[in-house]
């Protein structure tokens, strides 16, 4: 069997994330599902998205705890998320065809928004190792880049719709438009929120 043809049937998606508390203590979490057909960044980054939304608005902050639950609960919708707990380092796997690695902090007492990073490392096809890594820090720039990814994606499946006359793909390419919708929202209100905060602080400034 080509190399190719195994990693088809071998790929990996992993979720990773790093959670550090107010004392700086650091607790790591794993979670990892096939990467076909649902692994990638589009499908996925919209659940870190969900996570981050919900803390802001119970006003938690982030837990390998809670971020395992929010995971491996099932939406019952099409796309099924991580849930094999995973102990292994995705950024040393070979199987692994798409790593999110994520860091989160606890939430900012001015925003309400925890603190974030993400870092999206792809392995293209045929390529060792791996191909493309795309960060981003902070919950807006990260809820932006969910929006992106699905804005592309439902691009693609409208293309391989139109292409095959399936609509399995056009019922994905409408899921996926609503929730990249979703995700500017968000995307939107965490912007509001620092927009705010600097106005106080402006206020502030010129009031002293």
């Amino acid at each position: 069997m080509l190399r190719s043809e195994l990693r088809l049937t071998t790929g990996l998606f992993v979720a990773q994330a790093a959670v550090s508390n107010h004392t700086g203590l650091i607790a790591r979490t794993g979670l990892t599902m096939p990467a076909a057909p649902f692994g990638s960044a589009a499908w996925q980054v919209p659940a870190l998205v969900a996570y981050l939304h919900r803390l802001h608005r119970d006003e938690e902050d982030p837990s390998p705890e809670l971020w395992r639950a929010h995971t491996e609960r099932q939406t019952g919708g099409p796309v099924p998320r991580p849930h094999r707990r995973y102990q292994d380092n995705g950024l040393h796997d070979p199987d692994a065809v798409c790593v999110l690695d994520i860091q989160l902090g606890p939430r900012d007492e001015e925003t309400g928004w925890p603190a974030a990073d993400l870092a999206v490392i792809e392995q293209e096809e045929g390529a060792c190792p791996f191909g493309r890594v795309t960060r981003r820090h902070g919950a807006e720039a990260i809820a932006a880049y969910a929006a992106e990814e699905l804005t592309a994606e439902h691009a693609r499946l409208m293309d391989r719709a139109r292409r095959h006359q399936d609509a399995t793909f056009v019922c994905l390419a409408d899921l996926a438009q609503r929730a990249a919708d979703w995700a500017d929202k968000v995307r939107a209100a965490a912007h509001a929120d620092a927009v705010h905060v600097q106005a106080e602080k402006a206020r502030a400034r010129i009031t002293r």
